[in-house]
């Protein structure tokens, strides 16, 4: 997922003593860019606020030592080691293993965790930032392993998870691990904030203004859409930064588990509003992967708040979304 969303909201400092006021910290982690907003009414506050971030940030570190792939270290690495077996594994890792065969089922296997194998094999084996892009093996290869159910590959039993083959929960960690950073927020008894993991964002509340939280999506004029958000999240799947060409054949990160060798190019990116994050990030991935076509069709029918923008720079809007705009 990209930094595909940003925030529209007056820029306060920390210094600044006119209350209400946003405490408000900026810092890189999962590869991408973290954001987070708390707003508070006074200095005590504000003092409270400030340690709540410091802890939020400690989370990240331990997130990103869960669940990324391009750390060999990580618990998933090692787990992407011992393919074949049942290994104990952290509540987290069950978890998220959990409700990645829920998503499996719900989305008629749009959603597959098993995507590693394909995104190493054509080239994106590496950091996208710091990494070079080159097909590993043949690029024709056939995944022979998205022919069976996904629950013969991943298997959660107590605190252990099997994983037939290598996993890659990128397209579900970061919602997991935003959704997270909202429940600590929400048990310390903060009522209005913003957590924005890369464009995987919760709006909680109201801003400094005691308005409802705006957001814009990357590529569309602000003056022409904005959406007014409280108690929602939105995330955007899109490929503008990840995306290569290698021999003439062009390929994204978005992998499609139905056809692993088909790269699509009518959509460049999808978003959803929802009620978690991690529901909106696998449903924008999702129709992304169905077309522009028949992922309006599917928005319309299932009444989901989405935005299909293509290259052309036209913005499909759902009824439901249209709910949400300013």
């Amino acid at each position: 997922m990209e930094l595909l969303i940003h925030l529209n909201m007056k820029n306060n400092s920390e210094n600044d003593n006119r209350f209400p006021l946003v405490v408000h910290s900026q810092f890189e982690k999962l590869g991408t860019d973290i954001d987070i907003r708390i707003i508070v009414v006074d200095d005590e506050q504000k003092k409270t606020a400030e340690k709540s971030i410091q802890g939020i940030k400690k989370m990240y570190v331990e997130f990103s030592n869960i669940f990324s792939r391009f750390d060999c270290e990580s618990e998933l690495s090692k787990l992407n080691l011992s393919v074949g077996e049942f290994n104990t594994a952290s509540f987290h890792m069950c978890e998220v293993a959990t409700i990645a065969l829920k998503f499996n089922k719900e989305t008629n296997a749009f959603f597959d965790p098993r995507i590693l194998n394909v995104l190493e094999k054509i080239g994106y084996a590496d950091d996208f930032k710091r990494g070079n892009r080159k097909f590993d093996g043949d690029d024709n290869e056939k995944f022979l392993f998205f022919d069976r159910n996904l629950a013969e590959d991943l298997k959660v039993d107590g605190n252990k998870v099997f994983f037939g083959v290598k996993m890659d929960f990128s397209g579900i960690a970061k919602g997991y691990i935003t959704d997270k950073i909202v429940e600590t927020l929400v048990e310390q008894k903060w009522e209005n904030f913003l957590v924005d993991s890369g464009g995987d964002m919760f709006a909680q509340g109201v801003d400094e203004n005691n308005k409802k939280w705006t957001v814009s999506i990357e590529g569309i004029d602000e003056n022409k859409l904005m959406f007014s958000l409280s108690e929602k999240a939105i995330a955007t799947s899109g490929i503008k930064r990840r995306r290569w060409e290698i021999e003439g054949k062009r390929m994204h990160h978005i992998v499609n588990p139905k056809n692993p060798q088909q790269f699509l190019f009518d959509v460049k990116s999808v978003s959803v509003i929802a009620d978690s994050v991690v529901e909106a990030d696998v449903w924008a991935k999702t129709i992304f992967l169905m077309g522009r076509e028949s992922g309006m069709l599917y928005v319309k029918e299932h009444n989901i708040a989405a935005v299909i923008f293509n290259y052309r720079g036209t913005a499909w809007i759902s009824p439901k979304a249209k709910e949400f705009l300013c």
